[in-house]
């Protein structure tokens, strides 16, 4: 990037290093849907990219954005939207996966128009919903006025009606930013950014606008804005016949407040929605808001619904498990099943995906239909992970996408159904959407965690530091104002293990502000450890021999952890040459190929095992990722075990950690310190070493579940 000017400290401390100019992010636009229909149109030697996603229901088609955006820009609305309607979206020329044609003559007004109209009729849409964001909210109003048959609904979002340049002051206003654009590309990316995100927290969206200005070039994209300038849509707008919604926020530094004003009047009939606070770009900072209006103006609904009397109404929870790994599902599983011995007319409805929904089904559970329509968050995990090595908080941040789609999933559900109460574990999607649109707040809601705050993990790196104390003001924030949204907030644990350091720079304690918010259960294990005490009898039942040495590897529910066992199998020659009687058993879990694991005499590989504390509870010795359930339960069942925590994961090198300090079961050995002779070495030693752990709490999922009880009674503040 020599020949670019030096980055804004704002961009590198927010947006981080950027990657080479021009590169789309991958997968491209989204990663949670695939287009049913893609390709290109071509102009006049202009190719023009396009697709269609969704394969359903009515139209729906977003008119190609400003070019220092592309369809990427969408991925908070457009995956959701695609369940309802056929969504066709293309990038404008000048960006994304459509041609950058390098003269003047090339980015005009008329251009993007027709390009428009030729991916429609590429698609043989016939009638839409059609949605012009900011400068293209000219372009829908075109449409719907030369097409009037094709427009069905109109929405404008923060859009412009004019762009005339009469004035001198307006000239040289515009004059100036082409100026900019060419000259210091990087200027002009985090200033037109910070400008459209100007609400607080808007560290993601203004990340993401950034690398969609960088897949283009400020020179093609300074053509661009010259071809939006001049026109004025207010004489054909008073002409539209069609529904028309429009969308603006009040602090819309951008696109003038006084233009969604100007729309409204100049369009007949047309309704008129202020985003109090809001700035430019609704669909990316506020994506459940957008599709809410969209899918109120537009009139989608359930072909068939149900409404059940109040007093006919079955009572019913729904249980959000996150799906990262296996440990949470499990334990919520205990709690639900203690909830019931204390509400023996609850019925649970689970809400998540697989391998949680797998496991669920499996002991006899109901996992809600909608949760085929659910993105996958251990698979977004599984992305972002390199060997052996997952930066947790920023998969975390880049997994905005997977919450607002769930989200979305969710309060549909939540709309169609009744149900009496709303569980979360770590069900971050609906702690945050809830906290950002706390009208859609329907029944009590209990949120559950293990750890609280997010940490940074790399000594140095500001930015991470930066991010993490934003993402952790934000929540902070959200409970202070809205303390309603959880009705209860249950720590799974004590109060020390939340370590005793700040959220950030001017920031609480995270210990004292746990405290303060959250009631502590103790851990909740999945079992009764007395229940497991009998290893000869686990051996049996299992197929073990009582004379074999027995080693079980174990990963969780993500493919994550595949590094590692690997690593492990190559260690098991040398182990077993020390100690013949070794058997060692490998558990790949659901999500971890087991043709990817190499076979010896005495090692088993098995793709999954139900319950799987039943077989660490036997063992002599258990090598293990470093998340907390697992290496909670063995610290109940007092088995020995090593944990290799992911590096860079600050959940297992802080959190968990510290907590298994507190137990005086602190195994963690890093990964990359070890060779496979050191790894086979360090494991046997363990193997003898003695155990000195402080003993499990027992009753975690009974006082988990009294607290959730006392929510649904709804009693605690009544007399004796």
């Amino acid at each position: 990037m020599d020949d670019h000017p030096a980055m804004p400290a704002r961009l590198l401390r927010t947006a981080g290093p950027l990657p080479a100019p021009g590169t789309l992010p991958h997968p491209y636009p989204f990663e949670t849907v695939a287009p049913r229909k893609e390709g290109f149109v071509e102009r006049e030697g202009v190719k023009s990219w396009y697709a269609q996603f969704g394969d359903s229901g009515p139209w729906l088609a977003f008119a190609p954005i400003f070019q220092i955006a592309n369809t990427h820009l969408l991925r908070g609305v457009l995956p959701y939207l695609s369940q309802h309607f056929r969504v066709a979206c293309m990038d404008l020329r000048g960006n994304g996966r459509s041609d950058r044609p390098a003269t003047q003559d090339q980015y005009s007004f008329d251009h993007y128009y027709a390009d428009f109209v030729a991916v429609l009729d590429r698609l043989e849409v016939g009638r839409a919903a059609v949605v012009g964001i900011s400068a293209t909210a000219m372009t829908a109003i075109r449409l719907a006025y030369e097409q009037p048959h094709r427009v069905g609904h109109l929405m404008l979002c923060g859009g412009w009606m004019e762009r005339r340049l009469e004035h001198p002051a307006a000239v040289e206003a515009v004059q100036q930013h082409l100026a900019k654009m060419r000259s210091d590309w990087p200027a002009y990316l985090d200033e037109f950014f910070t400008i459209c995100f100007s609400e607080p927290h808007g560290t993601k969206p203004y990340e993401d606008g950034v690398r969609a200005g960088w897949a283009a070039e400020g020179p093609h994209v300074a053509m661009g804005l010259a071809g939006w300038m001049g026109h004025d849509m207010r004489p054909i707008a008073r002409q539209l016949a069609c529904p028309t919604l429009v969308v603006h926020g009040d602090k819309d530094a951008r696109v003038p407040y006084s233009q969604g004003q100007m729309a409204a009047k100049a369009i007949p009939g047309a309704r008129f929605v202020t985003v109090g606070g809001g700035g430019h770009l609704l669909p990316a900072r506020d994506p459940v808001a957008f599709c809410r209006m969209l899918l109120e103006f537009t009139g989608v609904a359930p072909a068939a619904s149900t409404w059940v009397r109040a007093m006919a109404r079955k009572r019913k929870a729904l249980f959000v498990s996150s799906a990262i790994g296996l440990g949470h599902v499990q334990r919520d599983l205990a709690i639900a099943r203690a909830l019931r011995r204390l509400q023996p007319d609850l019925e649970v409805d689970w809400f998540t995906v697989p391998p949680a929904s797998t496991y669920l089904e499996r002991e006899g559970e109901r996992v809600h239909p909608a949760c085929a329509r659910l993105a996958n968050e251990s698979r977004h995990f599984e992305d972002q992970a390199g060997e052996h090595d997952l930066q947790a908080f920023f998969a975390l941040r880049t997994m905005d996408e997977v919450m607002a789609r769930n989200f979305l999933v969710f309060a549909d559900v939540l709309r169609e159904e009744h149900y009496d109460i709303v569980i979360g574990d770590e069900a971050w999607e609906v702690d945050y959407h809830l906290h950002e649109n706390p009208e859609l707040k329907r029944q009590p809601f209990v949120f559950l965690t293990d750890f609280v705050g997010c940490l940074p993990m790399e000594e140095g790196n500001e930015r991470e530091a930066f991010l993490c104390a934003d993402r952790n003001a934000d929540d902070i924030e959200h409970v202070a104002r809205y303390p309603w949204i959880r009705d209860r907030a249950i720590f799974v644990g004590n109060p020390e293990d939340a370590p005793e350091q700040p959220f950030g720079p001017g920031l609480p304690v995270i210990r004292d502000w746990t405290r303060r918010n959250f009631t502590f259960t103790g851990y909740a294990l999945p079992f009764d450890p007395a229940s497991l005490a009998d290893t000869d009898a686990l051996r049996a039942r299992h197929g073990y021999r009582r004379d074999e040495k027995l080693v079980i590897a174990a990963v969780g529910g993500t493919g994550v952890g595949a590094p590692l066992l690997q690593r492990i199998a190559a260690a098991f020659p040398r182990m077993k040459k020390q100690v013949p009687e070794l058997r060692m058993v490998l558990v790949a879990g659901p999500r971890v190929a087991r043709e990817s694991l190499p076979t010896h005499e005495g090692l088993d590989v098995l793709p999954y095992v139900h319950n799987l504390f039943e077989h660490l509870a036997c063992s002599d010795l258990a090598l293990v990722q470093g998340g907390l359930s697992t290496c909670m339960e063995l610290v109940a069942t007092r088995r020995r075990f090593l944990s290799f925590p992911l590096e860079r994961h600050f959940e297992q090198c802080i959190h968990v950690r510290h907590r298994l300090h507190n137990y005086c079961a602190d195994c963690a050995v890093r990964f990359r310190e070890l060779g496979v002779d050191e790894l086979a070495d360090r494991a046997l030693a363990a193997m003898h070493a003695p155990v000195a752990y402080k003993p499990v709490e027992t009753d975690g999922a009974e006082r988990a579940a009294r607290v959730i009880a006392s929510v649904l009674e709804n009693r605690h503040w009544a007399a004796a």
